[in-house]
């Protein structure tokens, strides 16, 4: 009789082992969590538009300023436009504008000018194949760049958008480039920081002695998704399709290539 109970005993621990197993697997099961990290998050659409200033100081002290500006969006399936104007220095001048567009889905990227008559519509080189070729071998030296001094300027929001701010040094030794005293070009970039807009421009500012001053700022943000058409060329363009380039890379090296010495 005791062996009886003894084992009766044994068969309900057992089953009770095994549905407390069960039960922790499925509720494992259930908690499961994926997380995405903040750069693998989806890009939120938006159209973008900035006011940029160049000054360029000439050698008697006087300037030159020339004001552009510029619109970017991206919408909800990766499509780019940038478009930049040129505002004109006088009236009498008319302004034009340049529109890229880069479109994944179509894999198509495309250029026109505004006012214009003809766009042309590029296929993209398909996934994996070669788009340049290696760097041929040097035939002389070549000067290494002095490595340039980074600093991280902290966060800040701009026009409502939380970015964060960096500012590179870069210097050109004395005798570099036949300059007689060390050239400083400073960039600073301040991007949003926000996971649906990282990477976002929002403020540029370049003091390069070589070319002038340039301010590129954030006028305006609309994040709502841009309209279809802005991705499309205006209606009454003719349409030059191309095909995607191919890459010859032997006889564009042989081309590059010295000729041999004479014998």
């Amino acid at each position: 009789m005791r062996k009886c109970i003894f084992g009766v005993l044994m068969l309900a621990a057992v089953a009770c082992l095994a549905l407390t197993a069960s039960g922790q697997a499925t509720g494992t099961r259930t908690k499961t969590v994926t997380t995405v990290h903040p750069t693998q998050a989806a890009r939120l659409p938006y159209t973008a538009e900035y006011k940029i200033s160049s000054v360029s100081t000439l050698a008697n002290g006087a300037t030159i300023t020339h004001e552009s500006t510029e619109v970017r969006a991206l919408d909800s399936e990766g499509r780019r436009m940038t478009s930049r104007t040129e505002i004109p220095l006088t009236g009498d001048q008319a302004a034009r504008t340049h529109v890229w567009i880069s479109d994944p889905v179509a894999r198509t990227t495309s250029s026109w000018e505004s006012p214009g008559q003809t766009a042309t519509v590029t296929a993209m080189a398909a996934p994996g194949s070669q788009t340049s070729c290696p760097p041929l071998a040097p035939q002389q030296p070549t000067v290494e760049p002095t490595k340039p001094a980074v600093e991280d300027l902290g966060t800040r929001t701009i026009l409502g958008v939380e970015a964060r701010g960096r500012r590179t040094t870069y210097t050109i030794p004395e005798g570099k480039i036949g300059n007689d005293a060390p050239l400083t070009r400073t960039d600073e970039i301040w991007s949003a920081i926000a996971p649906g807009l990282r990477g976002l421009s929002v403020r540029e500012m370049v003091d390069n002695p070589q070319s002038g001053k340039m301010d590129k700022e954030l006028v305006n943000l609309n994040q709502s998704e841009p309209d279809a058409a802005v991705f499309q060329p205006p209606a009454g363009y003719e349409i030059v399709n191309k095909s995607a380039p191919q890459v010859q890379c032997a006889a564009a090296q042989a081309a590059a290539a010295p000729a041999p010495a004479p014998q």
